[in-house]
């Protein structure tokens, strides 16, 4: 079976590069028209990213979703083996465990959402005042 997905997947790659193009022939709209137009040449991945990197508020923000990242996939990672080591034969309940934090997880962001999107307080929610 993951052989058929491998060569699926090889074929979609190999489709992938033989059939789409950098950019399209002409511009879908009138702003990418200028984009093209203001681009220069020399612009590279490796100096977007450095640019990327320059930025305090995005190096801020990938500092934080790293913690937040991090935590989450530390606590679910060793979630089972700390459950057991205080409560041994309780697997099915440090699954439940699991279970109840991605789901308080997804109605948290689903809750903050509505109430970000009701409220507009997107900078004062974000910025912690």
């Amino acid at each position: 079976m993951f052989y058929i997905i491998g060569g699926v997947a090889t074929l979609l790659l190999i489709l992938v590069i033989i059939v789409f193009k950098e950019k399209p022939k002409y511009p879908p709209s009138r702003a990418q028209s200028l984009s093209y137009a203001l681009t220069s040449p020399d612009a590279s991945y490796l100096a977007s990213i450095a640019r990327l990197f320059k930025n305090l508020n995005f190096v801020l923000l990938v500092i934080t979703y790293g913690l937040n990242a991090g935590a989450f996939y530390a606590l679910s990672t060793l979630l089972n083996r700390m459950v057991i080591w205080h409560y041994p034969g309780e697997e099915v309940n440090a699954g439940r465990i699991g279970l109840t934090i991605v789901i308080a997880g997804m109605l948290g962001a689903v809750i903050s959402g509505i109430w970000l999107d009701r409220s507009k307080t997107y900078n004062p929610s974000c910025l912690g005042g």
